[in-house]
């Protein structure tokens, strides 16, 4: 009798032995599968917050770029009318306050570039 408490106790550990591995790849591919889905998931939010502010730089550069074209603009208009307009200081005024919205608002686009551009750029 002892022969067949033996064997069913060796064959209990087998079987042990057997649901231990079969529970460890299970895991093991619960595990994998699930660390392949978060990278990618993370992988492709990079790549969107990386395409996004790409977009938005483009756009700020774009504003800078016009203000600057304006700013340049009004600057020659004021060396070229200088002589006429040297009479009125309420129109000097004016321009002057028009010039210093204009450098205020480079001013805030170009801070707005420099966070941008300090976006992280995160590559795997």
């Amino acid at each position: 009798m002892e022969s067949r408490r033996e064997k069913k106790k060796g064959s209990s550990i087998w079987i042990s032995i057997l649901i231990f591995i079969v529970s460890a790849g299970v895991w093991s591919a619960v595990a994998y599968y699930g660390y392949t889905y978060a990278k990618d998931y993370i992988d492709t939010s990079i790549q969107k917050v990386q395409q996004e502010n790409a977009l938005n730089i483009k756009g700020v550069n774009e504003q800078i770029q016009l203000l600057t074209g304006e700013i340049k603009d009004l600057r020659s208009n004021i060396r070229d009318t200088d002589d006429s307009i040297s009479d009125s200081a309420e129109v000097q005024e004016e321009i002057d306050d028009k010039l210093k919205s204009l450098d205020s608002q480079l001013k805030k686009l170009e801070s707005s570039l420099k966070i941008l551009q300090e976006a992280p750029n995160v590559k795997n």
